[in-house]
């Protein structure tokens, strides 16, 4: 390992989620939770950025830590401040943009499934869920669910398609769409065996969420620790000020990441953060 040395502690603490708070089996230990608990009680603000959803939140967080922890969801897509930050924002994809996103992944495969997130809480799919499946891996219900074409009028912020290989598929959106959009995959989620390609508006990505919510409250990126696993987190981990890799990140993760800590199995977020604390 090699961990970071403070000398004070941080405007902020920035945290993925599936590889690195959550274990592989996307469960949250008892070490990770008293870690933020106790951050919390210093009144560092505590923000979860992932590519997930918000709904995930009623589904793996215990309550005292679901209302006190600020969340950068789908991306970047969503972004909600709780104290000692407030605020939200919210990125939106145009129509015209989604239908020629839909079109290009169904020429590309006719069998792509399509989610499209309107607040993180309802969305609309092109594929039929059966309840075990939608709570095990949306963390919804079936009141959640709504037409793919209703989901597209509604002011969406976030597009997910899966399919066998969705890197090719990446590729031919970047071609065709952009400019106008921000497209992130994985290489590797614990909790999904195939990950999907998350789709949002251009300067909806977890960076500029953590800009946006923070500068309003006099925090700036380079006073902020984050820690993170795979490619979602890259952007993040070179634009704060203190980043840290999981030991099972992956190597483009930590090519650029200033420190290393130990897994997400073994707590690799308490590691640091009960370092932080017994120092100051």
């Amino acid at each position: 390992m090699n961990l970071p040395k403070f000398d004070k502690l941080p405007g902020a603490i920035a945290i993925d989620l599936d590889g690195t708070l959550m274990n592989s089996r996307t469960q949250l230990s008892d070490r990770n939770h008293n870690a933020l608990q106790k951050c919390i009680k210093r009144s560092i603000p505590v923000i979860i950025a992932t590519s997930r959803p918000a709904r995930i939140f009623n589904h793996i967080f215990p309550p005292d830590l679901a209302a006190r922890c600020s969340l950068v969801v789908m991306n970047g897509a969503l972004a909600i401040g709780k104290s000692p930050i407030s605020g939200q924002i919210k990125q939106t994809l145009p129509e015209k943009t989604i239908h020629l996103i839909i079109k290009v992944a169904l020429e590309y495969d006719p069998l792509t499934r399509i989610t499209i997130e309107i607040e993180g809480y309802e969305f609309g799919t092109n594929w039929i869920w059966d309840k075990e499946t939608l709570w095990q891996r949306n963390s919804a219900t079936p009141e959640m669910v709504i037409s793919l074409e209703e989901a597209i009028i509604r002011k969406p912020c976030n597009i997910a398609l899966s399919n066998s290989n969705i890197f090719p598929l990446a590729d031919t959106l970047e071609k065709q769409c952009g400019e106008d959009i921000s497209i992130v995959g994985a290489k590797y989620v614990s909790a999904l065996a195939n990950p999907p390609l998350n789709i949002t508006a251009k300067m909806a990505t977890k960076p500029e969420a953590l800009r946006r919510l923070l500068t309003a409250h006099g925090i700036s990126l380079t006073d902020v620790v984050a820690f993170g696993d795979d490619l979602p987190d890259l952007e993040m981990l070179q634009a704060c000020g203190i980043s840290v890799a999981m030991a099972n990140a992956i190597t483009e993760i930590k090519s650029v990441a200033q420190y290393e800590t130990a897994s997400n199995d073994e707590d690799g977020v308490a590691v640091v953060l009960e370092r932080m604390l017994a120092d100051l």
